[in-house]
């Protein structure tokens, strides 16, 4: 009994053997009928760079069997059949896939025989892919200060610190010819930029890359760019032979029932002897050209600022103290024979008002209107109370202008001829002609005025 069951055993055990030996035979058939697996060389040599929704893979194909080359992401459920360029083993080669969502995102990479047998093992490499909700996290730069200097058109800026990623700014803004304008500026911590023909409108944005390598830049929206505008005005002597000239036109004759608003940026180095910004008369013993009129000037000694209105030899003044020398002020006089008052502001803020008699019905007179001087006469050449410093930003308003406009007027560097109200406005910085024959424009184009005692190339 025990020899039976010790057969039994060794006859099992020897069976499972016969048993797999046919598998082996099977797997073997199977393997010579299918032929051996031969794989394309693997891609090494490949980078990705990101961009705006987009990539771009550039990579060397080794392998002169592999035709084409397919690109998977999203798990294989997005791809893009790239036919590889005839001769291409070794060269750099470049693979556009436009498109792309905006996430991370794994490439897979496989070439293919041109029959389609054979192909490669996948190589794989991930990239982040940008969009617009990259964009909409990113900051314009922020600017610590902005001056323009116009006779020079240099806005000089200094910015504060830069944002992670910035590589540069854009500046736009209206040319004087109707066209915009774009200057590229890169990141530093001060910029100094010519502004070409600069007539407003000045706007700013930041462009910004993801990572060094990035297709595309990304920008910001534009953005106002704050800026002061240096203050620059025509620079008087203080000599008698030099002055400017608007000659004499009603429209600068302040009538019953009308008012005139005359705005300035004024400074002086001195206030020993009285100086006049202005004046629509003739000094006061020159008959009726003297008689009636207006102006405005610097006291001597006392510095006061004092506009004046004579009207039939009565004169009708305020006396307010506030001028320091070598400081740009912003000078506001208002003449409202209307409403029978004068006011006078300084810096935007009123310093003094003076009631008009009612017996004060005009300012009409023939005079031309000197600026830089007080004109003794239509035929002199010279003009007393001469003014030492500079003039800049002359407007003239028919009109009351409210406090409120006058603060308009202060800030804003320059006006138009659409601006509310405006009579005249004069840009001394800009000197037309050359030699002896210079001229200012009136920027309403109607009264254009007359340098005297200036030169120039």
């Amino acid at each position: 009994m025990k020899n039976t069951i010790k057969y039994i055993f060794r006859i099992s055990l020897i069976l499972p053997l016969f048993f797999s030996c046919d598998n082996m035979n099977d797997f073997h058939d199977e393997y010579l009928q299918r032929g051996e697996t031969t794989y394309l060389s693997r891609i090494n040599e490949v980078k990705v760079y990101p961009g705006d929704k987009r990539a771009e893979l550039v990579f060397v194909n080794n392998d002169s069997k592999a035709k084409t080359m397919t690109v998977y992401w999203r798990s294989r459920t997005d791809s893009v059949v790239y036919t590889i360029p005839d001769n291409s083993v070794g060269q750099e080669l470049k693979i556009q896939l436009p498109d792309l969502p905006e996430d991370f995102l794994t490439f897979e990479l496989v070439t293919t025989t041109v029959d389609g047998k054979n192909k490669s093992l996948a190589t794989e490499l991930s990239s982040r892919v940008y969009g617009d909700n990259y964009r909409e996290s990113l900051n314009n730069r922020l600017i610590d200060v902005a001056a323009y200097v116009e006779s020079s058109n240099q806005l000089d800026i200094t910015w504060k610190s830069v944002f992670e990623g910035a590589i540069k700014i854009e500046l736009e803004y209206d040319g004087a010819d109707g066209d915009t304008r774009v200057i590229e500026v890169p990141i530093e911590e001060r910029s100094i930029v010519y502004l070409n023909r600069f007539d407003g409108n000045l706007k700013y944005r930041t462009g910004y890359v993801p990572v060094q390598n990035a297709l595309d830049t990304f920008y910001t929206e534009y953005s106002d760019l704050p800026f002061s505008e240096v203050i620059e005005g025509l620079v008087f002597n203080g000599t008698s032979s030099q002055y400017m000239l608007i000659p004499h036109h009603p429209d600068f004759d302040i009538a019953a029932g009308e008012a005139m608003t005359v705005t300035c940026w004024a400074r002086t180095p001195t206030i020993a002897a009285t100086q006049r910004i202005f004046a629509k008369r003739y000094t006061s013993g020159y008959g009726d050209y003297g008689n009636t009129g207006y102006g405005l000037a610097f006291l001597g000694n006392t510095g006061n600022i004092y506009p004046d209105l004579v009207y039939n030899g009565g004169t009708q003044a305020i006396n307010v103290p506030a001028v320091s020398t070598n400081t740009w002020m912003h000078i506001a006089a208002v003449y409202d024979i209307a409403n029978k008052q004068m006011l006078v502001y300084k810096d935007g803020v009123l310093l003094g008002s003076r009631t008009l008699p009612a017996t004060v019905l005009s300012t009409t007179n023939i005079a031309d209107l000197a600026v830089g001087g007080h004109k003794a006469s239509p035929t002199g050449s010279s003009a007393g109370q001469s003014f030492t410093g500079e003039i800049a930003r002359l407007r003239f308003y028919k009109k009351t202008l409210s406090p409120e406009e006058i603060v308009g007027d202060m800030l804003s560097p320059r006006v138009t001829a659409e601006t509310p109200g405006l009579l005249a406005a004069y840009d001394l910085i800009k000197v037309l002609g050359n030699g002896t024959n210079l001229t200012i424009e009136d920027i309403k184009g109607n009264h254009p005025a007359v340098l005297h005692g200036f030169s120039r190339p």
